[in-house]
């Protein structure tokens, strides 16, 4: 199998600071579609209307001073900035990189929808060789938590900054994984490690 080796900014496909949220979440989508590493590299904040999906052998990599806020157009709450293709299929991704990634949730606070039971900001369901490093949430509300991985092997989580008012990383069935280097402030769990967890809090139970 050949992996690929694409290296893009995502500002090549129109994501941009100055861009409405319906306008970046297909332009970031675009993006990520392309494989390989997907940089975002002029600083700003990014609106998102919606979520968007990656896949296997992709890397999101945000530069300083990035931040991508989820807003709601039309009135429309959504769950998860982050998703994996293979959450929706139950099929498994391998080898997803996110680094550097600064959330604000801007109360965009969606418990569930495409997943029943997947909650996260970001979220991962079937997936191996995952790492999330460099991840930043100051505004965590009450019904979602902010990293939620379910049904995984080797998953590192290094280097996250979580505040707010659930969980900072919810970890549901899966085997080898660290986490290490992080600052929570949370009403919630710090971190929950649930393999035996209510139906509403995880995908995958066991």
């Amino acid at each position: 199998m050949t992996l690929p080796s694409t290296h893009i900014d995502a500002a090549s496909f129109g994501f941009s600071p100055e861009a409405d949220g319906q306008t970046n979440r297909q332009a970031l989508q675009k993006a990520l579609d392309q494989t390989g590493t997907i940089s975002i590299s002029k600083p700003g904040t990014y609106d998102l209307s919606g979520t968007v999906y990656i896949g296997s052998y992709t890397s999101l990599i945000c530069g300083n001073g990035v931040k991508l806020r989820k807003i709601k157009e039309a009135g429309k709450p959504f769950t998860h900035i982050i998703l994996n293709k293979g959450a929706l299929t139950k099929q498994w991704d391998t080898g997803i990189t996110v680094d550097g990634l600064y959330v604000e949730i801007n109360r965009v606070d969606q418990a569930m929808d495409e997943v029943y039971g997947l909650r996260g900001q970001i979220a991962f369901f079937y997936v191996r060789d995952l790492k999330i490093l460099g991840f930043r949430c100051l505004d965590l509300a009450a019904a979602q938590f902010a990293i939620h991985v379910c049904t995984f092997e080797d998953l590192i989580v290094q280097d996250a900054i979580i505040h707010g008012n659930k969980d900072g990383v919810h970890l549901g069935r899966g085997k080898r994984f660290i986490i290490r280097d992080c600052v929570f402030n949370t009403f919630d769990d710090a971190v929950a490690l649930n393999a035996h967890d209510y139906a509403t809090s995880n995908p995958d139970l066991g």
